[in-house]
């Protein structure tokens, strides 16, 4: 038998992982003809006889698992190589990338679409728990979970992978064990050897802020991690205290399950438009379905031209007061006798009046848009919507819309893009052609966040 095909039945396509005496494999299962995975334990000097069980139990344990969310179980048999022997554990391949990939390529995830992450695997580890004896996967973590079919605002299919780990509560949850998992994910009790349900939590946790911030929970302090996540990571009050009690350090202050976890998730009370507290933001709306978004942001004018005209007509109405009244006054008198004698007007005598009329006009003019700029930063919003077709920029005032530039097809946007430059902005592209949004408003971190949000949804790349 060779490395190339195992049990002459499983066809080596390519190596996915390795590590000390184990290898992960892709392979083609030729009876039928798809994708498998394939783990090798090989026996050498690396190998410890608590791997050897570990292996063992993760074969066993997902022989007797049925969850659409779970790899499923193919095979388990010796491999017997001319140099080496081992153990080979074959199960379904997920076509799909990590939760870590996902972050790597494409941005941290915002609240809603944490909490629908956290939801699907919460069902798993109710299913995992609630299985006689209990599951205990022992090694949540970001690299440990797929995602795949996401797209738009669908947060797409999850998937809880790599059980080598497992542990199963066949007697008592005080049974201690070996220290399995990975630094920043697992539960405090999981380095005196000891896991329970809750443990699973702490992973779920740490992995969950992982998604929302970029960093692991090991960076927060259990003090900070409310305020930190309210502040940077896009994150309400409610869904930061949730998550607070998910990686309490004691796991008699933890939820005591998975089923108590996702049943306080849900209690949460949940928007279609969400107002996200950030440091950099508190007025940012986002109204999200499956054909339409809207993005809302205080309304943001520039008064400074409207400023200068008001310089400029102050000007003129101090000059028409000081230095052309006496002379204009004089004038009259004389434009008047002219009128009576000849019966017309001469149009010299219209220089103060026109200088009375441009004055006023230009102070009732710029005093008119400083009053409606005032009303619109008070009042306004500006309305970026997009639905199957177009896309629409709008200002609203008090229940009502109006066009601030023509709007744009949908499918012609390429990209998005935050523009970091001195004013941040928002820029959807349409091939060379530009959009900006938000532009006198947005900081770098809002435009940034827009940016992924809109991404998202769109399923287009984004640069930021």
């Amino acid at each position: 038998m060779s490395l190339h095909i195992l049990k002459e039945r499983y066809e080596i396509v390519r190596q996915l992982a390795k590590k000390a005496g184990r290898k992960t494999l892709l392979a083609r299962d030729l009876k039928t003809d798809e994708l498998v995975v394939v783990k090798l334990l090989i026996f050498n000097s690396e190998v410890s006889w608590e791997e050897l069980k570990l292996f063992e139990r993760e074969a066993n344990t997902l022989r007797n698992l049925s969850f659409s969310a779970i790899p499923s179980y193919i095979d388990f048999f010796e491999v017997a190589l001319p140099d080496k022997k081992g153990l080979a554990l074959v199960q379904t391949y997920i076509d799909a990338d990590s939760l870590e990939q996902q972050v790597e390529n494409r941005g941290v995830f915002n609240e809603e679409e944490v909490k629908q992450l956290a939801k699907s695997i919460l069902k798993i580890l109710v299913y995992l728990q609630e299985r006689n004896p209990s599951v205990v996967h022992r090694n949540i973590k970001p690299s440990n979970i797929l995602l795949t079919n996401r797209s738009g605002n669908n947060i797409g299919d999850v998937f809880l992978i790599d059980f080598d780990t497992v542990q199963t509560l066949a007697s008592s949850e005080d049974k201690y064990s070996s220290i399995v998992g990975t630094y920043g994910y697992i539960a405090p009790e999981q380095f005196a050897g000891r896991a329970v349900a809750a443990s699973d939590l702490y992973g779920l946790g740490a992995t969950l802020i992982y998604l929302l911030t970029g960093n692991s929970s090991t960076y927060l302090s259990q003090e900070e991690i409310i305020i930190e996540l309210e502040q940077i990571a896009n994150c309400s009050g409610e869904f930061s205290k949730w998550l607070n009690e998910m990686l309490e350090p004691s796991q008699e202050k933890r939820f005591k399950s998975a089923t108590e976890a996702l049943k306080n998730l849900e209690n949460l009370s949940s928007t279609t438009l969400s107002t996200y507290s950030q440091s950099f933001s508190k007025k940012v709306a986002i109204k999200k379905s499956a054909n339409v978004i809207e993005i809302l942001t205080p309304c943001q004018k520039s008064i400074d031209s409207s400023i200068a005209h008001f310089l400029v007509a102050s000007y003129v109405g101090i000059f028409y007061g000081i230095f052309s009244t006496p002379l204009i006054a004089s004038l009259e008198d004389i434009f008047q006798s002219i009128v009576l004698s000849y019966g017309f007007i001469h149009p010299y005598s219209l220089a103060g009046l026109t200088i009375l009329v441009v004055s006023l006009y230009l102070y009732v003019n710029i005093w008119l848009k400083i009053i409606i700029n005032i009303f619109f930063l008070s009042f306004g919003k500006n309305k970026l919507k997009i639905d199957d077709k177009r896309v629409y920029f709008t200002y609203k005032l008090l229940g009502l819309e109006y066009r601030c530039r023509p709007s744009i097809p949908r499918h012609a946007i390429i990209k998005l893009d935050s523009n970091q430059g001195k004013i941040p902005e928002v820029v959807i592209w349409l091939g060379i052609h530009k959009y900006g949004f938000g532009k006198g408003f947005l900081n770098s971190n809002q435009a940034a966040w827009l940016s992924r949000e809109l991404s998202n949804w769109l399923g287009v790349k984004t640069n930021y």
